[in-house]
């Protein structure tokens, strides 16, 4: 895609998961690939689901350094900015999605330890390179008073063997961040690891928990 239709998709995506409660009261965010290599980065403290195009920062991924201003000098980089570049060096994300949505929340508090353990979902396939039949791991951080405190934790998770296959990471009390190749498997992941969050929940609710947490 063109840088353009890039950062009118980032701002149809928001309004999209503004609708399904992962980004309200102004939380979550949004980056994706700019044609050069670098990221397209949603502002902070504003109201996702009214971002326009021309909203976007452009950072780089190696430090998160802005190199180009949103039009509105009043708008702030996301906070987010530290944890999506980290997710881009050391994954090779080209899009992060974060969500606030209440299901990430209380699927972080069924993980025993640092790590939520899914299994027994055919949705599981939607995960690049997961089957149906995989206990699929999702590192599990604990959440701090500021996202970009959240980074040294970040980059465990991202170096630890266990959850390679993983393109999410849960913070407890917050919410999550999944990513992917591009706009569109960020897209689909997160739809699918927000599909499974609830699946663990009503598992554990029916007391069907077996393979459902470590």
């Amino acid at each position: 895609m063109s840088d353009r239709e890039t950062r009118a998709l980032l701002c149809e995506l928001l309004r999209t998961f503004y609708d399904k409660g992962w980004v309200s009261g102004t939380g979550g965010g949004i980056c994706g690939p700019t044609d050069d290599g670098n990221l397209f980065l949603a502002p902070t403290g504003v109201h996702k689901e009214r971002i326009e195009p021309d909203d976007f920062f452009v950072v780089e991924p190696s430090d998160g350094s802005v190199l180009a201003p949103a039009v509105d000098p009043r708008l702030r980089p996301s906070e987010c900015n530290a944890i999506f570049c980290a997710c881009a060096r050391e994954r090779g994300a080209r899009s992060v999605v974060h969500s606030h949505a209440l299901s990430a929340v209380l699927a972080a508090d069924l993980a025993e330890g640092d790590a939520l353990v899914i299994a027994g979902f055919e949705m599981l396939k939607g995960i690049r390179d997961a089957s149906n039949r995989d206990i699929h791991q999702v590192p599990v951080i604990v959440n701090t008073p500021r996202e970009s405190e959240l980074v040294d934790q970040v980059g465990k998770a991202l170096g630890d063997e266990r959850f390679t296959g993983s393109y999410c990471i849960l913070v407890r009390d917050h919410g999550a961040y999944i990513w992917g190749d591009d706009v569109w498997e960020a897209k689909r992941h997160a739809e699918v690891y927000h599909w499974l969050f609830e699946g663990v929940r009503a598992r554990r609710k029916e007391g069907m928990d077996g393979t459902a947490h470590l």
